[in-house]
């Protein structure tokens, strides 16, 4: 167990160290509550991102509605902590996992993607069993060719599967545009986002002229939440890395939210004026979206990564030495916090708490 201590300086914290600066996660949660303060749309804020009941909790007190999760195990984790209104947006298959659902759902509000009538056959007998009515969306394949229904009559026929099923209620749609968010062009972003939304809430609009009420239509990522939010007819946005950013997202045009996630690691060898030996690695950072960023002290790039070593390339910086201390910022932070057991929550240079990463390694 690393020494830690409260109001120590940031500088003094053990590597490699998963780092919180809170004062931008809090700008971060209100910048995104009031971009939405005026607008029908509501913030169902994904936690895949932070997995933390803790940010969950700050998210619902800046407005958000309730919290999406992807997996079971992290809605479990959500609803231990009281935040009950919980969506997985997920299929939930096995006869293991759906007990477990079941179970959960009788003290709380969790709502379930379903795209396969089998699936749906399989949650009903389970929710009769239980004695309750499981909330439930259909997930539409509007690009991402992921998990989903085909828009239009295929989602009709499962809806008429879930309308016909005492076991569920049946709450709406969701769909994910998630293969258009990383475009760089905002033009060309926002129609590949609109013309897959449309999918979505052209096949809302069919349910709905089949007698068939939708009161959810959710989607929408941090990439798009400018675009999804204001196209008519979606009712949810599931953004979820706008909390903390991550570089990834960072240097998309329109995305205006600041990074508030770092690793902090150590130089533990230098080779020469130009090159460094970090002591964290792929146990520390991934670099599945690309390698982090060197953003303390400037002039460094991180080159490579090892199991337990990252590699630093001096562009125009200082000289390092062993025991100097480096900032790095996550490309990619859903999978970066994943490794690590809690958040140093750093205020002004000051570490202000230590909180534990509740949703990690959730991944049943």
């Amino acid at each position: 167990m690393r020494a830690i201590s409260i109001g120590m300086n940031v500088a003094d914290i053990d590597t490699p160290a998963l780092c919180l600066d809170i004062e931008v996660v809090e700008a971060n949660i209100k910048r995104m509550a009031y971009y939405f303060r005026d607008s029908p749309v509501r913030l169902r804020p994904h936690s895949k991102k932070h997995k933390s009941p803790t940010l969950g909790h700050m998210q619902l007190e800046a407005g958000a509605i309730g919290i999406t999760c992807a997996k079971l195990g992290e809605a479990e984790v959500m609803v231990a902590a009281g935040i009950k209104d919980v969506l997985i947006a997920n299929q939930i298959v096995g006869p293991g996992k759906i007990a477990r659902l079941v179970n959960l759902a009788a003290h709380s509000e969790v709502m379930v993607a379903v795209d396969d009538a089998a699936n749906v056959a399989n949650l009903n007998a389970a929710a009769e069993a239980k004695g309750i009515r499981l909330r439930t969306l259909i997930e539409v394949d509007i690009g991402m060719q992921r998990c989903g229904a085909s828009p239009g009559q295929p989602v009709l026929h499962l809806a008429r599967e879930i309308l016909a099923s005492p076991g569920l209620r049946f709450e709406g749609l969701m769909g994910y545009e998630g293969h258009a968010i990383f475009t760089e062009d905002i033009d060309e972003r926002r129609t590949k986002t609109e013309e897959s939304l449309k999918l979505l809430t052209d096949s809302a609009e069919l349910l709905r002229q089949e007698d068939i009420p939708v009161g959810i239509v959710s989607g929408g990522g941090t990439g798009t939440y400018f675009i999804t939010g204001a196209y008519p007819g979606i009712t949810e946005l599931q953004v979820g890395s706008y909390i903390s950013m991550d570089s990834q997202y960072r240097q998309l045009p329109g995305v205006d939210f600041d990074n508030g996630l770092t690793v902090l690691v150590t130089v533990i060898s230098t080779r020469d004026d130009d090159h460094a030996i970090t002591d964290a690695g792929m146990k520390a950072l991934t670099h599945d979206f690309g390698l982090p960023v060197v953003i303390d002290p400037p002039g460094w790039q991180l080159t490579d990564l090892a199991e337990e070593h990252g590699f630093l390339k001096r562009i125009d910086g200082p000289r390092l030495r062993p025991g100097d201390k480096v900032t790095i910022v996550p490309n990619h932070g859903c999978t970066t916090i994943n490794l690590h057991d809690h958040y140093h929550v750093i205020r002004r240079g000051i570490l202000e708490a230590v909180w534990p990463i509740a949703g990690r390694g959730k991944t049943y």
